[in-house]
């Protein structure tokens, strides 16, 4: 792995990351490393991957779910 070291970066996108690193309980370098992925679309792969994992594990759904949706929100009062 190499090491990279930002300059100048504005005070208030280093806030926001702290803060965000702050929220998900990792370091700032994780959610950096992951936003620069993101922002990349490097982490494309491992998306498709996980959704097709979840796909072949999950039995499909033969019900209408939009139907059962309806008749779910038609028993409540709001």
């Amino acid at each position: 792995m190499s090491t990279l070291y930002l300059r100048n970066v504005p005070p208030d996108l280093d806030a926001a990351l702290t803060a965000d690193a702050r929220a998900n309980g990792v370091s700032k370098n994780r959610r950096a490393i992951e936003a620069l992925q993101r922002g990349l679309g490097l982490d494309q792969v491992k998306r498709s991957e996980l959704v097709a994992h979840i796909k072949r594990s999950r039995p499909s759904v033969k019900a209408d779910v939009a139907k059962l949706i309806r008749e779910e929100r038609s028993g409540r009062d709001f």
